[in-house]
């Protein structure tokens, strides 16, 4: 392929990780929210059809609303129990400073990124969003249109308004809800691929430290 102009990653796992392999979701449910049990129930649902992406937003944020959780609880538990991946912050400014254009499409909370990486050089970002009223009490939030397969959409419209194609991107994820986009890109890299399907999708896998993007994005 032509040398790519874009790079998108996912967040959770590939760009933001914990020492126990949970993500953001998993994190303040524990906390907040359901049981590890009922989080895996809600999880089965989703993928059966169950309930809607939505609907399993919905049923999470509800439950750290309901027992009053608020932004400072939130934020102390992602700063204690989440952290950038080995190396994510040097990749994702060098790769800025080569010139290429970069975006985040992930089903993380917008909350995760402000606190982690709160002076990160994405022009596009994709996530839920959670906001908060004065007393810092959860007021709302809304679902990411643009997770599972609707993360290929979100590469397909950023590129578009980028003037770009897909294939004139690279994307960098680790998960089984990142197979549709990596099959859409023109690079895919899979970082600490948590699936077997996740490592076989992909042009070039990685493991340890994010740096080792460098070496493939001259």
């Amino acid at each position: 392929m032509k040398k790519p102009q874009l790079v998108a990653f996912d967040v959770d796992g590939t760009l933001i990780e914990s020492p126990d392999g949970r993500v953001v979701w998993q994190l303040l449910n524990a906390l907040y929210g359901s049981s590890p049990r009922e989080n895996s129930r809600r999880y089965h649902s989703f993928l059966s059809g169950e309930i809607s992406y939505p609907e399993w937003v919905d049923l999470d944020i509800g439950a750290w609303k309901a027992t009053g959780a608020t932004r400072e609880q939130l934020a102390d538990a992602i700063r204690q129990g989440l952290s950038p991946a080995p190396g994510a912050l040097e990749t994702v400014n060098e790769l800025r400073a080569r010139g290429y254009r970069l975006a985040v499409i992930s089903g993380t909370l917008d909350l995760t990124l402000d606190l982690l990486l709160p002076d990160h050089p994405f022009e596009a970002v994709f996530t839920n969003k959670i906001w908060f009223n004065e007393a810092g009490l959860i007021a709302g939030w809304r679902a990411t249109p643009y997770d599972n397969e609707g993360k290929a959409e979100a590469l397909e419209r950023v590129a578009a308004d980028m003037s770009l194609t897909p294939k004139d991107a690279v994307f960098v994820g680790d998960n089984i809800n990142d197979l549709q986009v990596m099959a859409r890109a023109g690079l895919a890299v899979a970082f600490n691929p948590k699936t077997p399907e996740v490592e076989a999708a992909a042009d070039h896998v990685l493991r340890g430290d994010l740096r080792g993007l460098l070496d493939l994005l001259p």
